[in-house]
Formats: structure tokens, C-alpha cells, sequence
């Protein structure tokens, strides 16, 4: 009976523990599913109507919360319900950055986001991340949502200050408040918009928290920002980048992270050393990203003992040196990222110290844009895991070691700008069966591949500029048929491009074949082909202009031999760029170029082209079903540069540029444009920077609201007849500052080079280098009056030409301020006076051009002006100057130069002076010969001493005479 009563009591108990582990587990599964299923079909109505009440403050242009309707809240797309308890415990509104790029994403209606979501007392997640809240602060009511576990507000436009209220979410494990990370033209990060912290003081209470990401949030008035944080032992991930952060801890110092797998301190200003920082320390770290952080020094040893470490960014920091040799205890590396820094060690030496434990778990190596020297190492091929290798912009020397056909597993391979030489050959690629993209450019290598090789690859990224592939056109690219993007510029190649090339790469998004010698012609028709961008310049190739691919947006055709007109009708709905220049196209413009109102750039330089320019948007207009101002002013509103120089068109200056708001640059010079330059140029043309008008047939005077186009930096208006003095110039803001002050990269879109008249000769600047040229030439005028002395506040210009005119007056002594000058032409005037002396100042000053004036005096001296461009030729035409490099030397005994060199402004007393000298030379030569005629003791005294003055110099003569006829004959004999 005991037993059985034993036995009872034991099955009781174990079906009391089964139960209960029932319950247990019956539980567990519900909360799992509280978190990822969706309702019951019970809706708690005070949570539904908080939804559709934080619905109502919403723009939702895509229908994205279209199925929030009806009773059941928890069958709400984005809605998730607790199906023991049916509170709402996930909302998940995020929108995906291809939803962003589309703008199918929520907005706010109202200037502030609805509090109601503070009433789901029960929600555990919420993410409302990639949205766009137009900078409204984050509620102070979601401080008051304490069952919170996860938090995503990232990259959804909140502003203002962060409430220190989300301290209470004592629950939160998960918290994401990171914001896009602005920066300007030199790396600078813009707070102007976006969220900040003043006091963090709250964080600490987030004792569960183990991942805080608040990258682009303005962290830079927190105090002890890093000590706050090591409060917080439970952090695994920790992430700061871009958060105007200056300063950081130094070692030693007792860390609290011991659970922190991932740091991001990246795009700070932190500018100091490296080494003796908290976070070489954390031994348990497996991601360390320190990249653009202005960070110098070398990288310290104990970057060895952090044998965690699975992925290393250094990127863009001012490193030198070596990395460390203990790296061999980093067997768990992965990825590893060392570009742009300051690394001098060869690429041998740099790889001999990667971990030789690693070299099969390498995935990713970056070491781009450093000094590394020397060759690859031969054992490259042992690296089987890697998939991406970039040591781009190094001086890597020798050749490309055959290891590396051997990768398998590559995927992107980059040796670009770098000073490898030698031959390749298909053993090079063999192996490489998952690369997708192939980057040697700007090297001076060789392919020496079989015509019949067929790759193991197909490619989608292949860039083989200025290496060796010709002169034939290589056919193992037939088979690349994937290619995107496709350069093979200045590749030597001198073939005509095979047929097959258009239909291999039909699909191509890029294609760049400039810079061979390529010839033949283009097929008619190339509308079939997916190509945005066509880059064939400086070429051999000839024929008609080809029908264009419907979806091009930048074609360049420049410096070939096209021929013949250009279509009447281009069948290109949005071209932005079309760079036709240095052919042989003739005809007029026709009036389908006329309806590109997307266009950006067009350069139809150095053609035969003719006809009056304005007839094309006659034309256009005409032809449009439209024929309102409007219209017509389309054309040209997008545009920021126009190039029609050296052709034969005709007409006024083109008025369909006043729609152009953001023109920058306008060369339509050596052709035979008339009429004025136009008054309304500042006002419609505000950003204009160059204006090239040379060699036409403008008149008028120059506009004097010119000097509004405050960036205006190249004007050049020479060979015209434009009349008038050059004071409405001396204003141009952007003359006077120097060059680099005003330099933007915006402007490198503008077109491939310039052409620039300066020190007698015209020289093509690149794209690069043309917005730094300070050029004002207005040469070959007719323009009058003196040169203003206010000309030395235009301290930016490089060259200043204002030959060929009617100037009169001195050159003011002021234009010794313009320290930048290079070149100055004053040539052909009727300037007078003195050169002024503070022309030996300047030091840049390599061409100068003052002859056929009417100047005077003695030319300055000084080391700078004897080292001139055609020294012979600077003061030529100028009768009245002296001295060096002249053979005419200055008398200093009289005073006949000085008085010359003042004679303009005192022609009109010079008459007067000489009958002056002349009348009391007469008077007074007669009263001494009329008291002599009374004086007769006088005259005989005055004829006695001439006597004894006679006698005396004709003895000296006479001994003097003697002795040298004597000595003469000595030196005879």
C-alpha cells in the first residue's frame, strides 16, 4: 500500500512538473509570438484608435498604411499583437532605402508628430527609421513608453534636441537614433539640420541597453561623453560616427565595455596621435572602424594583442609607417581597410606581416591611396578567401605576380594608378572565376591575351585605361557580355571597333574608348543600345552623325573627323552633356537641339558651322504646339555651360540664356557675333565665372552692372569694338580674391578644358586646373581714359591684357599689389611717363608687354624684369627709355629725361619756359657789353685775364700732346 502510495505520489508529482513545464513553455511561445505573429482577431480599441490617430498626422503618398481599416487593428500591415494578451506589442513602419530614393515614404502633415503612440503601454519594438519627419522633435511622450526593447527612429529626419526623457525606458536594449551624416566640400560635418545632445547625463540609466547607435547626431557640447558610456558594461555595439566629436580618452584608462564587439568612432575630427587610446584595450572588439578621423601617428602594438578582431578600418587618416608585426595574432581578421593614409612600407612587407593564421580568412583588403612601394609578394595566391583586393593609388612596382589567377573566390580586384609594368597573359585570369570587376588602370601594363581565349568571368566593371591592349581591338572582351561599365581609354588601340562590340555591349550603361586612334565610322543607328554615357573623343573616327541612344546623357565626340550636318531631328528625350567639338560638322544648329531643356552642357566648338544662332530657337519655338514665352524659354534653363567658339555663326548675343539661372561658363569667341553685350546679363546669369567673347563684332560700351556678377573670375572681350573707359570692372568680387578662394567642385562638370589667352599664346587648361586661371583681357578695343589705380584691388588676376586701345596717363603705381600677376600687356596705347617701380615686386610676373607707348625714364630695375619672356621686345616703341636691357644709357648730368618724363602734363609751359631763357640771356649778355663800352679800365682787365686763360691751356695741350706722341711711338718700336 506504500508503495503504491509512493508510486502515486511520485506520477503526481511528475504530472504536476509536466504542467507546469507545459505552462512554462506554453508561455515562452507566446511571447515568442507576441513578437512575430500577427493578431488574434481581438483589437483593443483604445490601442486601435491611437494608431489611427497617429495615422491622421501622416502623409502616406504610396497607400503604405492603406490596409489600416476595419475592426482588427492586429491584421494592420506594420502591426503585430500579443496572442495571449492581444496588446500591441510591434510596430514597424520603416521604409526601405529604395522606398526613400522613391519617395515611398511617410511624412508629416502638421509641424509636430502626434503624442498618441504613447498610449501602447504594452509595445515592445518600434521602428519608424528611414521616413521623413521634416525635423520635428522626437515626442517627449515616448519617454513614458517603459516596455520598450527596441527603439529605431534612424534616418528619419527628427531635429531639435534629444529628450532626455527616452532615460526612461529602463527596459531598452536596443536604441537607434543615428541621422544622415552631412558633410561639405572639405570633409566638415553640417549640423545646420538634425539632432543633439547637450547632456547625456540620462544614458546611464539604460542599464540593458546593448546596441546605442548615434551617428550624425551632434555630440560635440556633451561633456565626459566617453565616461558616460562606460557606465554602460552591457554594450555590444556602439556606434558614434560623424558626431562632431574633437576629443577622446587616453590609456590607461579602466574600461567597463567588455561585451563590445562593434566601435564606430569614423568621420570625427579627432586630430591627434593613435596610439595610447581607451579602445586598444578592448580585447573582446571584432569590428574597429577609425576612418576619416584625421587621426596621425603610427599604428600602435597593441593593435596585436586585439585577437578578436575580424574587421579593421583605417581608412583616410594621416598614418605612417608600418603596421605592427605582432599581427600575426589576429587569426579571426576578415576585413581589413588601410586606404589613404600615409603608409610608405612596401606592399611586401605591408602583406608579409598580415597573419599568416588568416591568410585563408582574409576576405577584404583595402589598402588604397598610400605610399606602398615595392612589389606584390609572390605567395598572394595562398590568400584563397579573398573576394576584394583594392591597392589603388599606391606606387606599387614590377608586375602582377600569376598567384593571383589562383583566387577563386576574388570578386573585385583594383591595381589602379599605381607603377606596375610587364606583360599579363591568360594565366594571369584563369582562375578567376567570381571576379565581376577589374580595375589596372593608369599603369603601364601589357595584355598579351590569344584572340580565342575565352575568360572564365563575366565581368560587370572593367577599366583598362592607358594600359597596352592594342593596336588590335581585343576579342576576349566578345564574351563580356554583363559589362556596365567599360573603360578603355588611351589603350593604344589603332583598329576600326568591330561590329560585335555594339551588340556585346548593348546593355552597357558606360562605354569610354578615348584617347586611341580608332577610325571608320559608328553604325547609323545606335538607338537599340542601354547606353547613359558614351565617351569616343579624340579619335580617327569619321562619317555622318549616328542616331543616338534613347536613354544617352553624356556623349562625347569631340576631336574626331564627323562630317556633314547634324540631324534634323535627334530623337534624345533628356541629353545633359553633348561634347561635339574639333570636327568637321557643317550646317546650322538645328532646332532639335533647340528642345533639350534638360541640357547641361553643349560644345560645338571648332566647327564650320554658320547661321544666325537665335534661328535655332526661332525654330524650336515655331515648331512647338506651344508657342508662349514660356516655351520658349525652356531651352537653356538647366544649363550651365555653352561652347560655340571658332565657328561662323552669326547674330546677337543669345538671348535664350536669360532662363539659364545657373550658367557658369560661355565661350562663343572667333565668330561674328554683333551688336551690345546685353544689360540683363547680371540679373539672369548670376552664377556666370566665364565669359569669352573674343574676336567678334561687339560694340557698345562695357555694361556697368557687369560688376554684379559677383563670381565672374575669366572675362575676356578682346578683338571687338567695344568703346568706353574699363572702370565699370574694377568691382568684380571675384577678381579680388585670390583663385582658390572661389574654386568649387561643382564646377568640374562644366567641360574637358578651356581655351586661355595668355603671355602672347593660347593654351588649353583642364578641367581641374581652369577655375583657378584670374584672367581680364580686353585687348584690341577701342576703350579710353586712364588705367584706375583701384585696377591693384583685383589681387586674384593672372593675366591683364589691355594692348591695342587708346589708354592715355601713367600706369598707376598700384599695379605693383597684384602679387599673382603672370602676364601683363600693355602694349599699343598711348601711355607716358615712368614705368613704375613696383613692377620688380612682382614676382610671378614672367611675360610683360609695354611697347609702342610714349614711356620715359629709366627702366626699374630688379631681378624679376631681367628674366622676362622676349626681353627684347617689352619696351620696343617706347624712344624715350634708358638703361638695362636698352643700349641707350640714362645721362645723370642733366635733367633733360626727367623733364621729358613729365612733358605731358606740362606740354603746355614749355614755349613760354624757352622764350623766357632766351629773352634774359639777351638782356643780360647786352648790359654787360654796355658797361663795358663806359668801363675802359674794365675791358682792358677782362681782355688781360682772357689772355693769361689762353696762354696757360694752350701750354698744358701742348705738353699733354707731346708726351702722348711720344709714348705712341715708344709703343711702336
Amino acid at each position: 500500500m506504500a508503495a503504491e502510495l509512493g508510486h502515486l505520489a511520485r506520477g503526481a508529482a511528475a504530472a504536476i512538473l509536466w504542467l507546469l513545464t507545459f505552462h512554462v513553455l506554453a508561455l515562452s511561445d507566446s511571447r515568442a509570438q507576441a513578437r512575430i505573429s500577427g493578431g488574434t482577431g481581438v483589437c483593443i480599441s483604445r490601442e486601435r484608435d491611437a494608431l489611427l490617430s497617429f495615422k491622421a498626422g501622416l502623409l502616406d503618398p504610396a497607400g503604405r498604411l492603406s490596409s489600416w481599416r476595419g475592426e482588427d487593428c492586429c491584421k494592420w500591415k506594420g502591426v503585430w499583437c500579443s496572442k495571449r494578451t492581444g496588446h500591441l506589442v510591434k510596430l514597424d513602419l520603416h521604409s526601405t532605402l529604395g522606398d526613400y530614393d522613391n519617395n515611398n515614404i511617410l511624412s508629416l502633415s502638421r509641424d509636430e508628430m502626434s503624442s498618441s503612440l504613447a498610449a501602447l503601454h504594452q509595445l515592445r519594438y518600434l521602428d519608424l527609421s528611414w521616413n521623413n519627419f521634416n525635423y520635428t522633435n522626437i515626442p517627449v511622450s515616448m519617454g513614458s513608453m517603459k516596455n520598450l526593447r527596441y527603439l529605431n527612429l534612424s534616418r528619419s529626419d527628427f531635429g531639435g534636441k534629444i529628450p532626455s526623457q527616452l532615460g526612461n525606458l529602463s527596459n531598452l536594449e536596443h536604441l537607434d537614433l543615428s541621422n544622415f551624416i552631412f558633410t561639405g566640400l572639405y570633409g566638415d560635418i553640417n549640423f545646420s539640420y538634425g539632432l543633439h545632445i547637450v547632456d547625456l547625463a540620462w544614458l546611464p540609466r539604460l542599464s540593458l541597453l546593448n546596441h546605442l547607435d548615434l551617428s550624425g547626431v551632434n555630440l560635440s557640447a556633451v561633456r565626459d561623453l566617453f565616461p558616460i558610456v562606460n557606465m554602460i558594461s552591457s554594450l555590444k555595439v556602439l556606434r558614434l560616427a560623424g558626431s562632431g566629436l574633437t576629443s577622446t580618452m587616453s590609456a590607461p584608462w579602466k574600461s567597463n565595455l567588455t561585451h563590445l564587439d562593434v566601435l564606430n568612432l569614423s568621420d570625427n575630427s579627432f586630430n591627434t596621435s593613435l596610439e595610447h587610446n581607451w579602445f586598444w584595450y578592448l580585447t573582446s572588439l571584432k569590428e574597429l572602424y577609425l576612418s576619416y578621423g584625421y587621426w596621425h601617428g603610427s599604428i600602435p602594438e597593441e593593435l596585436g594583442n586585439m585577437t578578436s578582431l575580424q574587421v579593421i578600418d583605417f581608412t583616410d587618416n594621416a598614418l605612417v609607417g608600418l603596421i605592427p608585426s605582432n599581427l600575426e595574432n589576429l587569426c579571426n581578421l576578415e576585413e581589413m581597410y588601410f586606404g589613404q593614409n600615409n603608409i610608405h612600407a612596401s606592399i611586401g612587407e605591408f602583406m608579409d606581416r598580415l597573419p599568416r593564421c588568416s591568410w585563408n580568412t582574409i576576405q577584404v583588403l583595402l589598402v588604397e591611396n598610400n605610399e606602398m612601394t615595392g612589389k606584390l609578394p609572390i605567395w598572394i595566391g595562398n590568400m584563397t578567401s579573398l573576394s576584394v583586393f583594392s591597392a589603388r593609388e599606391n606606387m606599387i612596382t614590377h608586375t602582377i605576380p600569376l598567384g593571383v589567377g589562383s583566387l577563386r573566390n576574388l570578386a573585385e580586384l583594383d591595381f589602379g594608378s599605381n607603377k606596375l609594368s610587364g606583360v599579363l597573359t591568360k594565366e594571369h585570369f584563369s582562375g578567376l572565376l567570381n571576379l565581376r570587376l577589374l580595375d589596372l588602370s593608369h599603369n603601364s601594363l601589357k595584355l598579351v591575351i590569344e584572340p580565342n581565349w575565352v575568360p572564365p568571368f563575366r565581368l560587370t566593371w572593367l577599366v583598362l585605361d592607358s594600359c597596352r591592349l592594342g593596336p588590335r581591338f581585343p576579342k576576349w572582351l566578345k564574351w563580356q557580355t554583363d559589362i556596365k561599365h567599360l573603360d578603355l581609354g588611351n589603350a593604344n588601340l589603332d583598329d576600326v571597333i568591330p561590329d560585335w562590340f555594339w551588340v556585346t555591349f548593348s546593355r552597357a550603361s558606360d562605354l569610354i574608348l578615348s584617347g586611341n586612334k580608332l577610325r571608320g565610322s559608328l553604325p547609323a543607328n545606335l538607338q537599340d543600345m542601354s547606353a547613359s554615357s558614351i565617351d569616343l573623343g579624340s579619335n580617327n573616327l569619321t562619317g555622318q552623325f549616328p542616331w543616338l541612344p534613347i536613354n544617352i546623357l553624356y556623349l562625347d565626340l569631340s576631336s574626331n573627323s564627323f562630317s556633314g550636318s547634324l540631324l534634323s531631328e535627334i530623337k534624345v528625350p533628356l541629353p545633359q552633356t553633348l561634347l561635339l567639338a574639333n570636327n568637321q560638322i557643317t550646317g546650322t544648329i538645328p532646332s532639335c537641339m533647340c528642345q533639350f531643356t534638360g541640357l547641361l552642357y553643349l560644345d560645338l566648338s571648332r566647327n564650320n558651322l554658320i547661321g544666325d544662332v537665335m534661328q535655332c530657337w526661332k525654330e524650336s519655338d515655331n515648331n512647338s504646339s506651344m508657342l508662349s514665352a514660356n516655351s520658349a524659354n525652356q531651352f537653356g534653363s538647366n544649363m550651365v555651360g555653352l561652347a560655340l567658339n571658332n565657328n561662323d555663326l552669326s547674330g546677337e548675343f543669345p538671348n535664350f540664356l536669360q532662363s539659364a539661372s545657373q550658367f557658369r561658363s560661355l565661350d562663343i569667341s572667333y565668330n561674328r557675333f554683333s551688336g551690345t553685350l546685353p544689360e540683363w546679363l547680371p540679373e539672369k546669369m548670376p552664377s556666370l565665372k566665364i565669359l569669352i567673347v573674343r574676336s567678334n563684332m561687339f560694340s557698345g560700351h562695357i555694361p556697368k552692372n557687369l560688376t554684379c556678377l559677383g563670381n565672374l573670375h575669366y572675362l575676356d572681350m578682346a578683338r571687338n569694338n567695344i568703346s568706353g573707359t574699363i572702370w565699370p570692372l574694377i568691382n568684380l568680387k571675384a577678381m579680388r580674391v585670390l583663385p582658390e578662394d572661389h574654386y568649387t567642385m561643382e564646377d568640374f562638370a562644366l567641360q574637358k578644358s578651356i581655351p586661355v589667352t595668355t603671355k602672347g599664346q593660347t593654351r588649353d587648361y583642364n578641367f581641374i586646373n581652369y577655375d583657378l586661371v584670374v584672367n581680364l583681357d580686353l585687348s584690341c578695343n577701342s576703350l579710353t581714359g586712364k588705367i584706375p589705380g583701384e585696377i591693384s584691388l583685383l589681387i586674384g588676376l593672372m593675366n591683364l591684357n589691355l594692348s591695342g586701345n587708346e589708354l592715355i596717363g601713367k600706369i598707376p603705381n598700384e599695379i605693383g599689389d597684384l602679387k599673382m600677376l603672370e602676364s601683363l600687356d600693355l602694349s599699343y596705347n598711348e601711355l607716358y611717363g615712368e614705368i613704375p617701380s613696383g613692377l620688380s615686386a612682382l614676382t610671378s610676373l614672367s611675360h610683360l608687354n609695354l611697347s609702342y607707348n610714349n614711356l620715359s625714364g629709366m627702366i626699374p630695375s630688379g631681378p624679376q624684369l631681367q628674366v622676362l619672356d622676349n626681353l627684347n621686345y617689352t619696351y620696343i616703341g617706347n624712344p624715350g627709355l634708358c638703361g638695362y636691357p636698352l643700349s641707350k644709357n640714362c645721362s645723370t648730368g642733366t635733367t633733360t629725361d626727367a623733364d621729358q618724363s613729365d612733358g605731358h602734363d606740362d606740354a603746355d609751359h614749355v614755349v613760354p619756359l624757352y622764350l623766357g631763357m632766351s629773352i634774359g640771356f639777351v638782356v643780360g649778355l647786352w648790359t654787360v657789353f654796355c658797361t663795358m663800352l663806359t668801363r675802359r679800365a674794365w675791358v682792358i682787365s677782362f681782355f688781360q685775364i682772357t689772355d693769361k686763360l689762353y696762354d696757360e691751356v694752350y701750354v698744358r695741350v701742348a705738353i699733354s700732346w707731346a708726351r702722348m706722341m711720344e709714348k705712341t711711338r715708344d709703343d711702336t718700336a
